[in-house]
C-alpha cells in the first residue's frame, strides 16, 4: 500500500530509529536491551532560571549557527552590578518619606512609619503602606494601599518615657517569608517622641510584629521581647536602640533576626543637668522566630534575645556604628555546598559635632545555631565613607544605593556594587576600571551619578523576578531625603518618587563588563529509573578567544542508587570537550564528552566561567544528555473481540493495546523519540480463507490489513491500557482516510480478524520477546446485523 502519508510517517521513524539503534550499538553487550534517551536539561532563560547563581546570571543569546535546536537562553558571567538604567515608577508614595522602613515578602513592597513634612516642620508616623509588583517587569501591578497602622507600645521604662506611642522614624525593619505571600514583619527600635506633642524624641526598646496573610494584608501588630540594650549604670532607663543595622536569614530550616549595632539616644541626668546624650552601639543581639512569628532565644527557648561578640569597630565610648547595612545571604561554594555570610557595610560611628563615618566593611559567618562570628583576619573597604544608604545582596552580589558621602550632609546619586568571591570575601577591584567608575583598591565599584535623584535615608527593597526574562530581580529605590542645596526643596523634607533598577537588565556591561569568574549550577535532574546510566553530554557554547582567553569548565555529580529527592552524591567530576584544545575544558560551539557510562538515577552539573577580560563573557547556550535506560516498551494486546449488544448485533470491535513488559523493566513507548505507531487489523468474512499477519508490515508489503489506526506513542506510557476507536481505511480509494470499521461487517455470518500492534516495527521493543507478541491470536465471532448507537436530539416543550 504505498500511501504518501503512511510511508511518509514510517521513513521519518525509521531514520529516528536507526539513530538511536546506532547510539544503543556503541553500547556495551550488556546494555543491548536498553533505550537511549536524549534530555535537553537546559536551553531556554527559564530553564536556565531553575539552577542556582553564583556571581552568573541569565543571558538572552541564541546562536543556532553553534547549535541548531538553540533556544534564546544562556547562562554568563554576572554584570558588575553597576545599575546604570534607573526608571521613575509611576505610583509615587502617598507622601513624602524619609528614615522610614522597607521591606518585601514575596511580589510585595512594604513602607513602615518615617517622617513626613507638616507644614514647616516635619513629624514621624505610623502608617504602613504596601503595594505589588511585577516579577516579570518590576512595574507596580496595583497603586499604593494603607495597611493596618502601627500600634502604640511602650517605647522605655522611665517615666516620662513610658508613654504609648505608635509614630516610629529610624527603626531597623526586616521581614519573614512563610510562603504564598505571608510572613512577618519585624519593626525594631526606632526614634519615638516622649509624647504625641513633643518634638524631643529618644529611642524605643518597641519591637513590633506584623502578621501578614496571603494576601498581603497586615492582619495584625503584635508587641515583641524589647531589644535588651541598656544604659551604662542605670537599666531602669530607657533602653532602646535607632538606626541599627537589622537583618533575617534562613539558617537551617530555622529564621533568625540580628540587630547590629544602631545609636542610642536617651536624657542623662535630672534637673538643670538633664541633657539628651547620642553614643553608639557594638552589641549584636538575635532571636529565633518561633512558629507564630513571636521571638525567642536560640539559647534556651524562651522569648527574648541572646547577645553575641560585639562590632570589632575601633574606639571607646561612645564610639559604635549605624546608619550602615548589613547584608546576608546564603553563598554557594564550588562544591554545591551553601554557606552562609554577613556583611556590614559603612556607617556612622562617632557622634556629635563632629561626626566620623565609615569606610570599612566587616564580614561575619553563621553557625548552625544561628550564632555569627566576626572574621577577624579580613576586612574590607568602600571607596569612600558611606552612611545613610540602602543596600541588598542577591546572587551572591551586594548593590549599595544612594547615602552621604565623605561625611558630607548632602546626599548623591551614586550606586555601588561588589561581589562575592568564592572564599565568601568580597573582590578588590585593582587595574583596569571602566571610565568613570570610582573603586579602585577597594571592595565596591561606584558610579557616582546614577540614580534619577540624590538619595539618603531611603528605603531599598528587592524583589526576585520570576525566570521568565533575562531581568533575575528588580532594585527599588523609596522615598527618602534629597540634595537641600539643589535649588529643587520638593524633596527637602522627604521625597515621594520610586526608582527601579534591573538586575541583569539595567547593568552597562558595554562599560563597566563582567565578573571575572562564576559558578553556575543546574537544578538537580530526576532520572530516577533503576539501572539508569549516564551515557554522554552535550553543552554548546559561544567563546570568544579572539581578544580574551575565556573558558567554561563542565563538572558533574551524580546520585547512583537514589533520585533526587534523596540524593546521595558522588563527587564533582571534570568533564572535558572531545572539540577542545589542551588548554581549555570547552570549545566554541559544540561540545561533546567521551562516553562515560556512569549509574545515575539523578544527575546535576556545574560550569565555572571565566575570563581573563572583564569586557568578554563566555556563554553556555544549552545542555543535553544522553541517559541509557535498561528495559523496553513491549506493546502488545489486552483484548481483541467483538463488540455485541442483544440479538447478535455488532456494535463495533473491542480492542484494548497495553504497554506491558514481563520480559524486563518497563519503558513508555515514547522513550527514545516522538511520534507514533500503527495497529492493523485484517477482517475475514463469511466463506471467506482465514489467512496470516505476519510483522513487520512495510509499504511495499502491507499483509492483509483492511483498517489501521495511527498511535501517538505518548499514550502508551508504562502499565498504559488504550482503547483503538479511530480506524483508517488501509485499501482502495479512501485508504489513509477515515472509515467505520462496522463497514467491513455488511453480510451476516461468520467473521475471522487478527490485529497487530506496530505493525511496521517503528518502536524497539528489545530483544527478550518484547517483538514476538505483536500480533493477536485469531478471534471468530457470529454478526448478525450491525448496530450503531443513536444520540438522540432532546425536545423541549
Amino acid at each position: 500500500m504505498p500511501t504518501r502519508s503512511r510511508a511518509q510517517l514510517r521513513s521519518r521513524a525509521l531514520l529516528l530509529l536507526c539513530v538511536c539503534l546506532a547510539l544503543v550499538s556503541s553500547l556495551p553487550a550488556s546494555s543491548i536491551n536498553a533505550a537511549t534517551i536524549q534530555s535537553t536539561i537546559d536551553n531556554t532563560v527559564v530553564e536556565f532560571s531553575r539552577g542556582t547563581f553564583q556571581r552568573t546570571a541569565l543571558g538572552s543569546l541564541q546562536n543556532t549557527a553553534a547549535s541548531p535546536k538553540d533556544l534564546p537562553g544562556a547562562v554568563q558571567l554576572g554584570p558588575l552590578g553597576l545599575l546604570k538604567t534607573w526608571t521613575t515608577l509611576g505610583f509615587p508614595l502617598k507622601k513624602p518619606l524619609y528614615k522610614m522602613g522597607t521591606t518585601a515578602i514575596g511580589n510585595r513592597l512594604y513602607v513602615v512609619g518615617g517622617i513626613t513634612p507638616v507644614g514647616n516642620s516635619s513629624q514621624p508616623v505610623a502608617e504602613v503602606w504596601s503595594a505589588p509588583v511585577s516579577q516579570a517587569n518590576g512595574q507596580f501591578l496595583e497603586d499604593w494601599r494603607a495597611e493596618l497602622a502601627l500600634k502604640p507600645f511602650k517605647g522605655a521604662n522611665r517615666v516620662g518615657f513610658d508613654g504609648l506611642i505608635a509614630e516610629v522614624n529610624s527603626a531597623g525593619v526586616t521581614s519573614v517569608s512563610t510562603g504564598g505571600g505571608a510572613g512577618y514583619i519585624y519593626v525594631i527600635g526606632g526614634a519615638i517622641r516622649t509624647s504625641a506633642t513633643s518634638t524631643e524624641t529618644f529611642s524605643s526598646y518597641t519591637v513590633r510584629i506584623g502578621v501578614v496573610g496571603a494576601n498581603g494584608v497586615i492582619s495584625d501588630w503584635l508587641e515583641g521581647p524589647a531589644v535588651p540594650t541598656s544604659v551604662a549604670g542605670d537599666p531602669t532607663q530607657q533602653l532602646g536602640v535607632q538606626s541599627a543595622a537589622v537583618q533575617a536569614i534562613t539558617i537551617g530550616g530555622n529564621n533568625y533576626i540580628y540587630v547590629i549595632g544602631g545609636l542610642r539616644r536617651f536624657l542623662a541626668g535630672v534637673g538643670a543637668q538633664a541633657r539628651y546624650v547620642d553614643e553608639g552601639l557594638k552589641t549584636v543581639f538575635y532571636a529565633k522566630v518561633s512558629g507564630n512569628g513571636q521571638l525567642v532565644k536560640p539559647s534556651n527557648g524562651a522569648a527574648g534575645w541572646d547577645q553575641l561578640a560585639d562590632l570589632p569597630v575601633p574606639g571607646d565610648y561612645p564610639t559604635g556604628l549605624w546608619d550602615g547595612v548589613a547584608m546576608a545571604d546564603h553563598f554557594t561554594l564550588p562544591n554545591g555546598t551553601q554557606t552562609d555570610a554577613l556583611f556590614l557595610v559603612g556607617g556612622q560611628t562617632v557622634p556629635g559635632s563632629q561626626p566620623v563615618f565609615s569606610s570599612a566593611i566587616y564580614r561575619a559567618t553563621f553557625a548552625a545555631s544561628g550564632a555569627l562570628t566576626w572574621d577577624g583576619t579580613w576586612q574590607g573597604t568602600l571607596p569612600q565613607t558611606l552612611a545613610g544608604f540602602g543596600g541588598v545582596p542577591y546572587r551572591g552580589t551586594l548593590y549599595a544605593t544612594g547615602g552621604l558621602p565623605d561625611g558630607k550632609n548632602e546626599p548623591d546619586r551614586g550606586v555601588l556594587t561588589s561581589y562575592v568571591e568564592d572564599d565568601q570575601r568580597l573582590h578588590l577591584f585593582n587595574g583596569d576600571l571602566p571610565p568613570g567608575v570610582l573603586g579602585g583598591g577597594s571592595h565596591f565599584l561606584k558610579s557616582p551619578g546614577t540614580l534619577p535623584a540624590p538619595r539618603v535615608f531611603h528605603g531599598t527593597a528587592l524583589v526576585p523576578g520570576d525566570g521568565t526574562t533575562t531581568t533575575s530581580g528588580f532594585v527599588y529605590v523609596i522615598g527618602g531625603r534629597g540634595d537641600t542645596t539643589d535649588g529643587d526643596p520638593g524633596d527637602n523634607n522627604g521625597a515621594t518618587e520610586v526608582f527601579l533598577g534591573k538586575i541583569g537588565g539595567s547593568e552597562d556591561v558595554s562599560t563597566n563588563g563582567y565578573a571575572y569568574d562564576a559558578l553556575y549550577f543546574s537544578k538537580p535532574y530526576d532520572i530516577d529509573i533503576t539501572g539508569a546510566s549516564l551515557q554522554k553530554i552535550y553543552w554548546a557554547t559561544s567563546i570568544d578567544r579572539i581578544t580574551a582567553n575565556p573558558d567554561i569548565e563542565l563538572a558533574i555529580r551524580r546520585s547512583p542508587g537514589a533520585g533526587c529527592a534523596n540524593a546521595v552524591w558522588t563527587d564533582w567530576q571534570p568533564i572535558k570537550a572531545l572539540e577542545s584544545d589542551a588548554a581549555h575544558q570547552s570549545a566554541d560551539g559544540l561540545n561533546t564528552s567521551s562516553a562515560l557510562n556512569l549509574a545515575a538515577r539523578c544527575f546535576q552539573y556545574r560550569v565555572y566561567l571565566k575570563t581573563d577580560s572583564y569586557r568578554i563573557t563566555p556563554s553556555l547556550l544549552n545542555l543535553s544528555i544522553d541517559v541509557v535506560v535498561p528495559g523496553s516498551p513491549d506493546l502488545k494486546f489486552k483484548n481483541v473481540g467483538a463488540l455485541k449488544g442483544s440479538g447478535d448485533v455488532l456494535l463495533g470491535l473491542d480492542i484494548l493495546i497495553e504497554n506491558v513488559n514481563t520480559f524486563e523493566q518497563t519503558l513508555a513507548a515514547d522513550v527514545e523519540q516522538r511520534g507514533s505507531f500503527f495497529v492493523d487489523v485484517c477482517i475475514f468474512g463469511p466463506g471467506e480463507q482465514v489467512g496470516s499477519l505476519t510483522l513487520p508490515l512495510s509499504n511495499q508489503n502491507q499483509g492483509c490489513s483492511d483498517a489501521y489506526a495511527d498511535i501517538n506513542r505518548s499514550i502508551m506510557g508504562v502499565n498504559a491500557v488504550y482503547p483503538v476507536k479511530r480506524w483508517l481505511a488501509s485499501t482502495g480509494l479512501n485508504s489513509n482516510k477515515s472509515v467505520d470499521i462496522l463497514s467491513f461487517f455488511k453480510t451476516p455470518g461468520t467473521y475471522t480478524i487478527i490485529a497487530s500492534v506496530d505493525s511496521y516495527n517503528n518502536i524497539n521493543e528489545g530483544t527478550l520477546g518484547g517483538e514476538d507478541n505483536n500480533v493477536s491470536q485469531t478471534v471468530t465471532f457470529n454478526v448478525g446485523k450491525v448496530g450503531y448507537a443513536l444520540s438522540l436530539p432532546i425536545t423541549r416543550r
